[in-house]
Protein backbone atom coordinates (compact mmCIF):
# COMPACT_ATOMS: atom_id res chain seq x y z
CA UNK A 1 0.00 0.00 0.00
CA UNK A 2 1.49 2.94 -0.77
CA UNK A 3 1.03 6.06 1.66
CA UNK A 4 0.45 9.18 -0.75
CA UNK A 5 -1.94 10.58 1.34
CA UNK A 6 0.64 12.69 3.58
CA UNK A 7 0.47 12.88 6.79
CA UNK A 8 0.59 9.20 7.53
CA UNK A 9 -2.76 8.69 6.22
CA UNK A 10 -2.47 5.07 4.31
CA UNK A 11 -4.44 4.41 0.89
CA UNK A 12 -6.04 0.97 1.09
CA UNK A 13 -7.50 1.22 -2.49
CA UNK A 14 -6.85 4.06 -5.06
CA UNK A 15 -8.42 3.17 -8.41
CA UNK A 16 -7.66 6.47 -10.26
CA UNK A 17 -10.09 8.47 -11.84
CA UNK A 18 -12.48 6.85 -9.95
CA UNK A 19 -12.36 6.92 -5.91
CA UNK A 20 -9.21 6.76 -3.38
CA UNK A 21 -9.93 5.09 0.33
CA UNK A 22 -7.55 5.83 3.06
CA UNK A 23 -7.63 3.84 6.28
CA UNK A 24 -8.33 6.68 8.41
CA UNK A 25 -11.82 6.29 6.72
CA UNK A 26 -11.29 9.85 4.13
CA UNK A 27 -12.81 9.11 0.98
CA UNK A 28 -11.86 11.31 -2.02
CA UNK A 29 -14.20 10.31 -5.85
CA UNK A 30 -13.04 11.67 -8.49
CA UNK A 31 -15.82 10.61 -11.18
CA UNK A 32 -17.70 14.05 -11.83
CA UNK A 33 -21.40 14.12 -11.54
CA UNK A 34 -23.72 16.23 -13.23
CA UNK A 35 -27.10 16.66 -10.85
CA UNK A 36 -29.44 18.05 -13.19
CA UNK A 37 -33.18 19.44 -11.08
CA UNK A 38 -36.35 17.78 -10.43
CA UNK A 39 -37.78 18.93 -13.93
CA UNK A 40 -40.93 17.95 -16.25
CA UNK A 41 -38.91 16.14 -19.11
CA UNK A 42 -39.47 18.01 -22.58
CA UNK A 43 -39.39 14.28 -24.33
CA UNK A 44 -41.26 12.19 -22.66
CA UNK A 45 -43.72 14.85 -20.25
CA UNK A 46 -42.86 12.88 -17.17
CA UNK A 47 -42.67 15.32 -14.24
CA UNK A 48 -40.16 14.67 -10.96
CA UNK A 49 -39.18 16.01 -7.45
CA UNK A 50 -37.28 14.76 -4.62
CA UNK A 51 -38.51 13.71 -1.93
CA UNK A 52 -37.46 12.40 1.77
CA UNK A 53 -37.40 8.78 3.01
CA UNK A 54 -35.06 9.03 6.48
CA UNK A 55 -34.40 12.90 6.29
CA UNK A 56 -32.73 12.64 9.35
CA UNK A 57 -29.84 9.84 8.11
CA UNK A 58 -29.99 11.66 4.26
CA UNK A 59 -31.92 9.14 2.77
CA UNK A 60 -33.90 10.25 -0.16
CA UNK A 61 -35.69 9.81 -3.42
CA UNK A 62 -36.10 11.74 -7.09
CA UNK A 63 -39.86 10.62 -7.82
CA UNK A 64 -41.08 10.40 -11.31
CA UNK A 65 -44.57 10.48 -12.58
CA UNK A 66 -45.31 9.62 -15.88
CA UNK A 67 -47.60 12.59 -18.36
CA UNK A 68 -51.10 11.45 -17.84
CA UNK A 69 -52.90 10.44 -21.72
CA UNK A 70 -54.17 13.24 -23.83
CA UNK A 71 -57.80 12.87 -21.97
CA UNK A 72 -55.82 14.29 -18.72
CA UNK A 73 -56.63 11.78 -16.79
CA UNK A 74 -54.67 8.04 -15.79
CA UNK A 75 -57.54 5.94 -16.08
CA UNK A 76 -56.05 3.61 -13.38
CA UNK A 77 -53.58 3.33 -10.75
CA UNK A 78 -49.91 3.37 -11.80
CA UNK A 79 -47.81 0.63 -10.76
CA UNK A 80 -44.09 1.65 -8.89
CA UNK A 81 -40.63 0.81 -9.48
CA UNK A 82 -38.20 0.67 -6.59
CA UNK A 83 -35.14 1.99 -8.24
CA UNK A 84 -31.48 1.62 -6.86
CA UNK A 85 -28.75 2.97 -9.14
CA UNK A 86 -25.15 1.90 -9.63
CA UNK A 87 -21.54 2.46 -8.42
CA UNK A 88 -19.94 -0.27 -7.27
CA UNK A 89 -21.92 0.64 -4.21
CA UNK A 90 -19.69 3.28 -3.32
CA UNK A 91 -20.15 6.02 -6.41
CA UNK A 92 -23.30 7.28 -7.85
CA UNK A 93 -26.37 8.89 -7.67
CA UNK A 94 -30.17 8.85 -7.83
CA UNK A 95 -29.63 12.98 -9.05
CA UNK A 96 -27.30 12.04 -11.53
CA UNK A 97 -27.74 13.34 -15.43
CA UNK A 98 -27.85 9.66 -16.88
CA UNK A 99 -29.89 8.03 -13.85
CA UNK A 100 -32.14 10.82 -14.39
CA UNK A 101 -32.50 10.45 -17.85
CA UNK A 102 -32.85 6.60 -17.72
CA UNK A 103 -35.61 6.73 -15.06
CA UNK A 104 -37.54 9.46 -17.13
CA UNK A 105 -37.33 6.83 -20.22
CA UNK A 106 -38.36 3.94 -17.78
CA UNK A 107 -41.28 5.71 -15.93
CA UNK A 108 -42.61 6.83 -19.42
CA UNK A 109 -42.46 3.40 -21.63
CA UNK A 110 -43.97 1.86 -18.54
CA UNK A 111 -46.34 4.05 -17.26
CA UNK A 112 -44.76 3.67 -13.88
CA UNK A 113 -44.21 5.70 -10.75
CA UNK A 114 -40.37 5.67 -10.69
CA UNK A 115 -38.71 6.00 -7.16
CA UNK A 116 -35.14 6.53 -7.43
CA UNK A 117 -33.50 6.00 -4.35
CA UNK A 118 -30.88 8.09 -2.88
CA UNK A 119 -29.38 5.23 -0.85
CA UNK A 120 -25.97 6.15 1.48
CA UNK A 121 -22.81 4.90 -0.33
CA UNK A 122 -20.13 2.48 1.04
CA UNK A 123 -17.59 2.78 2.40
CA UNK A 124 -19.20 4.83 4.92
CA UNK A 125 -21.88 3.27 4.82
CA UNK A 126 -20.31 0.15 4.51
CA UNK A 127 -21.97 -3.58 2.81
CA UNK A 128 -24.30 -4.46 4.32
CA UNK A 129 -25.69 -1.63 5.79
CA UNK A 130 -26.58 0.32 3.35
CA UNK A 131 -29.29 -2.73 2.55
CA UNK A 132 -30.82 -0.92 5.07
CA UNK A 133 -31.69 1.99 3.51
CA UNK A 134 -33.32 0.34 0.40
CA UNK A 135 -35.51 -1.68 2.70
CA UNK A 136 -36.52 1.74 4.42
CA UNK A 137 -37.29 2.67 1.19
CA UNK A 138 -39.64 0.09 0.23
CA UNK A 139 -41.42 0.39 3.38
CA UNK A 140 -42.03 3.81 2.88
CA UNK A 141 -43.67 3.42 -0.59
CA UNK A 142 -45.63 0.56 1.48
CA UNK A 143 -46.73 2.84 3.83
CA UNK A 144 -48.81 4.92 1.34
CA UNK A 145 -51.13 1.46 1.47
CA UNK A 146 -54.71 1.58 3.46
CA UNK A 147 -53.50 1.68 6.50
CA UNK A 148 -50.51 3.36 6.07
CA UNK A 149 -49.08 6.56 7.32
CA UNK A 150 -47.74 7.76 3.46
CA UNK A 151 -48.22 11.03 2.84
CA UNK A 152 -46.32 11.64 -0.47
CA UNK A 153 -49.83 12.77 -2.47
CA UNK A 154 -47.49 11.22 -5.85
CA UNK A 155 -47.73 8.16 -4.35
CA UNK A 156 -51.34 8.44 -2.90
CA UNK A 157 -53.07 9.78 -5.47
CA UNK A 158 -51.63 7.35 -8.39
CA UNK A 159 -49.82 4.57 -7.30
CA UNK A 160 -51.33 1.00 -7.28
CA UNK A 161 -50.16 -0.58 -4.35
CA UNK A 162 -51.01 -3.97 -5.44
CA UNK A 163 -48.07 -3.50 -8.16
CA UNK A 164 -44.91 -2.55 -5.76
CA UNK A 165 -41.77 -3.88 -7.77
CA UNK A 166 -38.22 -3.32 -7.29
CA UNK A 167 -35.30 -2.57 -9.30
CA UNK A 168 -31.72 -1.21 -10.37
CA UNK A 169 -28.64 -1.62 -12.15
CA UNK A 170 -25.23 -3.00 -11.49
CA UNK A 171 -25.18 -2.75 -7.37
CA UNK A 172 -28.33 -1.51 -7.40
CA UNK A 173 -29.14 -4.75 -9.18
CA UNK A 174 -27.30 -6.34 -6.30
CA UNK A 175 -29.21 -4.12 -3.42
CA UNK A 176 -32.75 -5.38 -5.14
CA UNK A 177 -31.93 -8.65 -5.02
CA UNK A 178 -31.18 -8.53 -1.44
CA UNK A 179 -34.60 -6.19 -0.48
CA UNK A 180 -36.37 -8.88 -2.53
CA UNK A 181 -34.80 -11.53 -0.21
CA UNK A 182 -35.95 -9.89 2.70
CA UNK A 183 -39.19 -9.52 1.09
CA UNK A 184 -39.63 -13.21 1.14
CA UNK A 185 -38.65 -13.44 4.89
CA UNK A 186 -40.18 -10.04 6.38
CA UNK A 187 -43.68 -8.38 5.39
CA UNK A 188 -43.45 -4.81 4.34
CA UNK A 189 -46.71 -4.16 6.03
CA UNK A 190 -49.99 -2.73 5.05
CA UNK A 191 -50.23 -5.95 3.25
CA UNK A 192 -48.04 -4.90 0.25
CA UNK A 193 -45.93 -7.88 -1.61
CA UNK A 194 -43.21 -6.98 -4.12
CA UNK A 195 -44.65 -8.51 -7.87
CA UNK A 196 -41.46 -8.39 -9.74
CA UNK A 197 -37.42 -7.70 -9.61
CA UNK A 198 -35.60 -6.13 -12.54
CA UNK A 199 -31.89 -6.99 -12.41
CA UNK A 200 -30.02 -4.34 -14.73
CA UNK A 201 -26.03 -5.89 -15.17
CA UNK A 202 -26.35 -6.82 -11.75
CA UNK A 203 -23.33 -6.62 -10.11
CA UNK A 204 -22.34 -10.56 -8.53
CA UNK A 205 -18.96 -11.74 -8.32
CA UNK A 206 -16.87 -14.77 -7.90
CA UNK A 207 -16.36 -18.03 -9.55
CA UNK A 208 -15.21 -18.65 -12.88
CA UNK A 209 -14.67 -15.55 -14.94
CA UNK A 210 -12.84 -17.29 -18.00
CA UNK A 211 -15.32 -16.22 -20.09
CA UNK A 212 -14.34 -12.68 -20.15
CA UNK A 213 -12.08 -11.52 -22.25
CA UNK A 214 -8.60 -9.30 -21.00
CA UNK A 215 -10.29 -6.16 -20.32
CA UNK A 216 -13.08 -7.65 -18.33
CA UNK A 217 -10.55 -9.98 -16.56
CA UNK A 218 -8.99 -6.60 -15.44
CA UNK A 219 -11.75 -4.96 -14.52
CA UNK A 220 -13.22 -8.27 -12.27
CA UNK A 221 -9.85 -8.09 -10.33
CA UNK A 222 -10.26 -4.19 -9.74
CA UNK A 223 -13.77 -5.70 -8.69
CA UNK A 224 -12.73 -7.97 -6.25
CA UNK A 225 -9.78 -5.87 -4.90
CA UNK A 226 -12.86 -3.46 -4.06
CA UNK A 227 -15.38 -5.42 -2.45
CA UNK A 228 -13.74 -5.83 0.96
CA UNK A 229 -13.23 -2.13 1.24
CA UNK A 230 -16.79 -1.82 0.89
CA UNK A 231 -18.08 -4.86 2.63
CA UNK A 232 -15.37 -5.27 5.28
CA UNK A 233 -16.80 -8.22 6.97
CA UNK A 234 -16.69 -10.23 3.65
CA UNK A 235 -15.55 -13.83 3.68
CA UNK A 236 -14.68 -13.34 -0.13
CA UNK A 237 -16.06 -12.92 -3.47
CA UNK A 238 -16.46 -16.69 -3.94
CA UNK A 239 -18.28 -18.04 -0.82
CA UNK A 240 -19.61 -14.14 0.55
CA UNK A 241 -23.26 -14.47 -0.19
CA UNK A 242 -23.78 -10.70 -0.15
CA UNK A 243 -21.49 -10.30 -3.32
CA UNK A 244 -22.12 -13.71 -4.71
CA UNK A 245 -25.87 -15.17 -3.85
CA UNK A 246 -24.98 -18.54 -6.07
CA UNK A 247 -22.16 -19.98 -3.49
CA UNK A 248 -22.46 -22.85 -1.60
CA UNK A 249 -24.35 -22.35 1.87
CA UNK A 250 -25.75 -18.71 0.58
CA UNK A 251 -29.83 -18.27 1.19
CA UNK A 252 -31.75 -20.10 -1.18
CA UNK A 253 -33.05 -18.32 -3.99
CA UNK A 254 -36.36 -20.10 -3.59
CA UNK A 255 -37.06 -17.63 -0.85
CA UNK A 256 -37.01 -14.88 -3.37
CA UNK A 257 -40.19 -12.82 -2.23
CA UNK A 258 -41.86 -11.86 -5.42
CA UNK A 259 -43.11 -13.91 -8.14
CA UNK A 260 -40.95 -12.33 -11.72
CA UNK A 261 -38.31 -12.05 -12.37
CA UNK A 262 -36.25 -10.10 -15.16
CA UNK A 263 -32.43 -10.39 -15.57
CA UNK A 264 -30.75 -8.00 -18.65
CA UNK A 265 -27.35 -8.57 -19.81
CA UNK A 266 -25.11 -6.94 -21.93
CA UNK A 267 -23.41 -9.19 -24.21
CA UNK A 268 -19.90 -8.27 -23.51
CA UNK A 269 -20.07 -7.39 -19.97
CA UNK A 270 -17.35 -9.51 -17.59
CA UNK A 271 -20.17 -10.29 -15.47
CA UNK A 272 -22.94 -11.62 -17.84
CA UNK A 273 -22.14 -15.29 -16.23
CA UNK A 274 -23.07 -14.10 -12.77
CA UNK A 275 -25.93 -13.29 -14.18
CA UNK A 276 -26.94 -15.99 -16.46
CA UNK A 277 -25.90 -18.55 -13.76
CA UNK A 278 -28.37 -16.30 -11.24
CA UNK A 279 -31.10 -17.45 -13.66
CA UNK A 280 -30.39 -21.06 -13.82
CA UNK A 281 -29.92 -21.49 -9.96
CA UNK A 282 -33.16 -19.41 -9.38
CA UNK A 283 -35.10 -21.72 -12.22
CA UNK A 284 -33.93 -25.10 -10.31
CA UNK A 285 -34.19 -23.80 -6.47
CA UNK A 286 -37.54 -24.72 -6.06
CA UNK A 287 -38.62 -21.14 -6.27
CA UNK A 288 -42.30 -20.97 -7.56
CA UNK A 289 -42.29 -17.98 -9.72
CA UNK A 290 -41.06 -17.23 -13.15
CA UNK A 291 -37.67 -15.79 -14.35
CA UNK A 292 -36.83 -14.04 -17.98
CA UNK A 293 -33.50 -13.37 -19.18
CA UNK A 294 -32.93 -10.56 -21.92
CA UNK A 295 -29.11 -10.08 -23.72
CA UNK A 296 -27.67 -6.92 -25.73
CA UNK A 297 -25.20 -8.94 -28.17
CA UNK A 298 -22.14 -6.97 -28.20
CA UNK A 299 -23.18 -4.34 -25.38
CA UNK A 300 -20.78 -3.88 -22.15
CA UNK A 301 -22.02 -2.97 -18.59
CA UNK A 302 -23.82 -0.37 -17.92
CA UNK A 303 -24.53 1.09 -22.12
CA UNK A 304 -27.29 2.53 -21.54
CA UNK A 305 -26.55 4.98 -19.00
CA UNK A 306 -23.11 5.59 -21.67
CA UNK A 307 -25.05 5.47 -24.92
CA UNK A 308 -28.64 6.16 -23.56
CA UNK A 309 -30.29 6.61 -27.64
CA UNK A 310 -28.80 3.80 -28.64
CA UNK A 311 -31.03 0.79 -30.34
CA UNK A 312 -29.99 -1.60 -27.89
CA UNK A 313 -30.49 0.92 -24.96
CA UNK A 314 -34.39 1.47 -25.94
CA UNK A 315 -34.76 -2.19 -27.19
CA UNK A 316 -33.36 -3.05 -23.45
CA UNK A 317 -35.76 -0.16 -21.89
CA UNK A 318 -38.88 -1.70 -23.96
CA UNK A 319 -38.31 -5.21 -22.76
CA UNK A 320 -38.06 -3.94 -19.10
CA UNK A 321 -41.77 -1.62 -19.73
CA UNK A 322 -43.18 -5.02 -21.39
CA UNK A 323 -41.93 -7.16 -18.12
CA UNK A 324 -43.70 -4.99 -16.29
CA UNK A 325 -47.10 -4.39 -17.56
CA UNK A 326 -47.93 -8.16 -17.01
CA UNK A 327 -47.14 -7.66 -13.22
Amino acid sequence: MSDIGGGGDEVLLDAPGFIRVYKSGRVERFLPVDFPPPSTDAATGVASKDVPILPEAGVSARIYLPAPPSSGSYGGKLPVLVYFHGGGFCLGSAFDAAVHGHANRLAAAAGAIVVSVEYRLAPERPVPALYGDAWAALRWVAAHAAGGQGTEPWLAAHADLGRVHVGGESAGANIAHHAAMRAGAEELGHGVRLGALVLIHPYFLGGDSSETDEMGAALLRELVRLWPVVCPGTSGCDDDPLINPMAEGAPSLASLGCRRVLVCLGGKDPMRGRGRLYCEKLKGSGWCGKVEDWEADGQGHGFHLSCPTSAEAEAQVRVIAEFLSYG
